[in-house]
């Protein structure tokens, strides 16, 4: 181990009963759900009923992984791993001269095995786990860790079992390279998304923080705490401000060399948890941008369990946010935000709508330019006040001081928020005078989350050693020349509230605070919602207001008619709404909704649901949409939109879905569909300048074809070299982004749109339209009718939308949907150099896989290999096999091969 670096690490039968795989150790998994070794778990048991990680790709930076290891190899990826200390993408694992344990170590908790009747189950074992090794003794350990960070934009999460040794080492201001990885990571991964940075908080104890590290106190990146069986923050673990969750981190039971298990402690042991489950996040919902994520881990920690103090540091505190169980959100500078808890982040990812990226962060930064002397044993204490006109939801606080003083080790800073949340940045430590130059090193809080950055915000310095002196024996003197505070977070629709209740809003309240927590007043407007799916008990959420509601067997009392949308939980919930438009999600469970009237939309979700509505069959008009809700109306100019609901309650009675329908095909009359205003710019807008109405049927004869020879355009529109948003009219447009990152609109008619150079972004809107990204990390977006979609090079998000599509990914890898329809997913031979990922394919919606590209005389043959729970389609030539695309849907097993003049084709 180098004096850089520290790998953070501290001195298919029945499964057997308390085990959800047959996996023979995992009863040595304390963290796990069915384990008697400690009362706490992650609670992901519910989740690997539907998730796995399946589609996603973690890395790892860490020692090489010992992909030979019988509990990694099915889930090690060797086409896209790299040793950067070996400059090397085929590493090979010799016997006589293993690598560290480190990684392998770190590696099994994210992706062993699981149900392979041996050994540990890794958290998400259907993930794909990509080593990015480096060499933690070597001269060079800096320049391969930043190779592996940019070599990582095209992974979903990576994971950094590791930290600098001595404090304030990575300082970002004296080695932008570190920050500029950080940066590329989250502006450039996952075609702009995000890729999620995972970081072990550090095994400082009482020696430093983990704040006094850029790496894990940037904004970018995730830091993780470790927590023991019995719920005590580990010894080593490092504290900080900028901690943001804890898992499991002492007595970890996970994979070593030659096969074998151990028992290891470490920070390094719980960031790949976080990691694991982050992949679980991400296949529940990859729209995901990298801040959701870090929202969504400190929304779903879990306090309950924990221990109420820690060997040192400050204990637990409530923040001044208003949107987590009626109140502020619990923070601890051991825990964060507390112990994770993977039912509640993946629940929350489900239902989660808005996607902020680094595209859409917004920051504040103010300087107070000031002179003041600390002087030891008369002047002990400075204390700066910063002003913050602008209003945003905070995520993340820095703070840097011009502070020159010698004895950094005895000083204590503290950070005061406009609501009164105040958080220790430099902490006085026990055995050090000095801890190093603080001299504008950026110091981060997350403990303020969720509250509001306008205000007065205050900074405390205290010295802590009154009889400090300087070499010449007289008292220690410093001098403060300004403070620079910046927030980042969101500045996007502020009003637009999301209230979210997990099961602690009736287990960890009491008294005046549970008093509080019981009444929901929102007064600014906006649309808002009430989430409670992370909840496991029967809920009942009325928007009306008329009745109480219940969520965590407490009652809540909400303002008629001030919140639009709710989601339900696990239990068998009841939803109500209201005479806004709303949203109801009923979640999992046996559910009951009732109708309110208006413009809604009703999601019964899994289990058998019933939609209760205050008329007789006879009022009601509806048809079957394209997508397969049901549109429904008992008043004129109101429809409502219904899907997953197995009984229709009326008050003549009631009727199946099937029944419904029936009764709507042979006679009632068809709800009208609102259609857009020919004003907005929205990309949907329909319709042409001759009245005529083409959204959502198809044009005939050669208007309808996605072959550039045969299409015409009447308009012609081109970008620059900058960014830009330009929008069509609605007839048929030639738009062309150029360079930049674009955001480009047809709207109506049969447009075509070319992204060219820069990560853009393209949404066809109405008609026949053929999108081509071009290079860059596109979105394409098909939206209403027959659209082909061709991403070109680079990680592209491909989405048909409504109508039977072309989706063609291109080079890199991509993310592919087809959405509703008979879609085609073509994959060229000729530039395929990705695994590009399928998410909804269904063949009884008529999807098909075509192959283009081989040549006429190829050997080639093709097969769909079902691995646990993932399909590969593979191409097999000259004893050379070939991953095309890893599929997840329904009804692969029902294609059968035909050859066309395009290619080949199975449907």
């Amino acid at each position: 181990m180098s004096e850089i670096f520290d790998a953070v690490e501290a001195a298919s039968s029945l499964a057997p009963a308390g085990q959800y795989y047959n996996d023979t150790r995992e009863n040595k998994q304390w963290y796990l759900d069915g384990s008697s070794l400690s009362s706490l778990s992650i609670d992901v048991y519910s989740v690997w009923k539907e998730y796995v990680g399946t589609g996603v790709k973690i890395g790892v930076i860490d020692s090489q992984i010992d992909y030979t290891n019988a509990e990694l190899k099915k889930a090690y990826d060797t086409t896209h791993d790299y040793n950067f200390a070996l400059n090397t993408d085929a590493p090979v694992i010799d016997p006589n001269d293993l690598p560290l344990f480190h990684g392998t170590s770190v590696a099994g908790i994210i992706s062993a095995e699981a149900n392979n009747d041996f050994g540990i189950v890794g958290i998400a074992s259907g993930a794909s786990l990509i080593g990015l090794g480096i060499d933690y003794s070597s001269d060079a350990a800096t320049d391969q860790i930043v190779s592996a960070l940019k070599a990582s934009t095209g992974l979903d999460v990576v994971n950094n079992s590791w930290s600098f040794v001595a404090n304030l080492a990575d300082n970002f201001a004296k080695n932008s390279q570190y920050q500029d990885a950080l940066v590329e990571l989250a502006s450039q991964g996952r075609a702009g998304l995000g890729t999620s940075v995972v970081f072990a908080a550090g095994n400082a104890g009482t020696s430093g923080t983990s704040n006094y590290h850029n790496f894990q106190n940037s904004p970018y990146t995730v830091a993780v705490g470790a927590v023991d069986p019995n719920g005590s923050p580990s010894s080593f673990t490092s504290l900080g401000a900028n901690v943001l969750i804890s898992a499991a981190g002492r007595d970890i039971y996970t994979t070593d060399l030659k096969d074998r298990f151990d028992t290891v402690n470490g920070t390094s042991f719980a960031a790949p948890a976080v990691s694991a489950a982050i992949g679980l996040m991400l296949e529940a919902n990859p729209e995901l941008g990298y801040r959701d994520v870090q929202q969504i881990l400190a929304r779903s920690a879990h306090r309950e369990g924990l221990a109420d103090s820690a060997n040192w540091g400050d204990g637990w505190r409530t923040n001044g946010a208003t949107d987590f169980n009626g109140g502020g959100l619990h923070f601890s500078d051991a825990f964060g935000y507390g112990f994770l808890n993977v039912h509640d982040a993946v629940r929350l990812a489900e239902t989660w709508s808005s996607q902020k990226t680094f595209a859409t962060l917004a920051k504040i930064s103010e300087t107070v330019e000031l002179s003041q002397n600390l002087v030891a044993g008369s002047r002990d204490h400075i204390s700066v006040g910063i002003e913050v006109g602008e209003k945003i939801d905070v995520e993340h606080v820095q703070l840097a001081m011009d502070l020159r003083w010698l004895n950094t080790g005895d000083l204590d800073v503290y950070l005061t928020s406009p609501d009164g949340t105040q958080v220790r940045l430099v902490y006085d430590m026990p055995y050090d005078d000095r801890i190093g130059n603080l001299r504008n090193f950026t110091l981060d809080s997350v403990a303020s989350m969720g509250e509001q950055s306008a205000g007065t915000w205050t900074v405390d310095i205290y010295n802590r050693n009154p009889d400090a002196t300087d070499k010449s024996g007289n008292p220690l003197i410093g001098d403060l020349q300004g403070v620079t505070l910046t927030v980042s977070g969101d500045a996007h629709n502020l009003a637009d509230d999301v209230y979210i209740y997990t099961d602690e809003f009736g287990s960890i309240y009491s008294g005046a605070d549970l008093a509080a927590r019981k009444i929901l007043h929102d007064t600014d407007g906006g649309n808002d919602t009430l989430n409670a799916a992370a909840a496991t008990g029967n809920s009942v959420i009325d928007l009306s207001a008329a009745t109480h509601s219940v969520i965590a067997g407490v009652s809540l009392t909400l303002d008629a008619n001030a919140i639009e949308n709710a989601f339900g939980g696990d239990g068998n919930d009841v939803l109500i709404g209201n005479k806004q438009a709303n949203v109801l999600d009923a979640g999992r469970g046996d559910d009951v909704i009732y109708f309110s009237f208006g413009n809604d939309h009703i999601d019964g979700g899994q289990g058998n649901d019933t939609l209760v509505l205050d008329c007789s069959i006879t009022a009601l008009t509806g048809h079957a949409t394209q997508d397969g809700e049901l549109a429904i109306s008992v008043r004129s100019g109101e429809v409502s939109r219904v899907c997953n609901v197995e009984t229709f309650s009326l008050a003549d009675g009631q009727y199946t879905l099937a029944q419904i329908l029936g009764r709507l095909d042979s006679g009632s009359v068809s709800a009208d569909v609102p259609t857009a205003d020919g004003t907005d710019e929205h990309a949907t807008d329909s319709g042409t300048d001759s009245g005529t109405d083409t959204g959502n049927s198809p044009a005939t004869g050669s208007e309808s074809s996605l072959d550039e020879a045969t299409r015409s355009y009447d308009k012609h529109m081109a970008g620059t070299e900058l960014g830009e948003k330009i929008v069509g009219s609605k007839v048929a447009d030639m738009i062309e982004g150029l360079a930049g990152d674009d955001v480009l609109l047809g709207r109506g008619g049969d447009d075509a749109l070319q992204g060219g150079e820069g990560d853009d972004k393209l949404m066809g809107g109405a008609g026949n339209d053929l999108l081509q990204g071009g290079s860059g990390m596109d979105k394409l977006y098909g939206e209403i009718g027959i659209d082909k979609l061709m991403g070109g090079d680079g990680d592209d998000l491909l989405r048909g939308g409504d109508g039977d599509d072309w989706i063609e990914g291109g080079s890199g890898s991509d993310r592919l949907y087809g959405d509703a329809g008979s879609d085609t997913f073509v994959f060229n031979m000729a530039d395929l150099d990705g695994l590009d990922v399928i998410y909804d394919f269904n063949a009884a919606e008529g999807d098909r896989i075509m192959v283009t590209g081989l040549a006429a005389s190829s050997d080639a043959t093709f097969e769909f290999v079902t691995s646990g729970t993932s399909t590969y389609f593979e191409m097999h030539l000259d004893g050379n096999v070939t991953e095309i695309a890893r599929i997840k849907g329904e009804g692969l097993d029902q294609l059968g091969l035909s050859a066309a003049d395009m290619g080949l084709i199975w449907a």
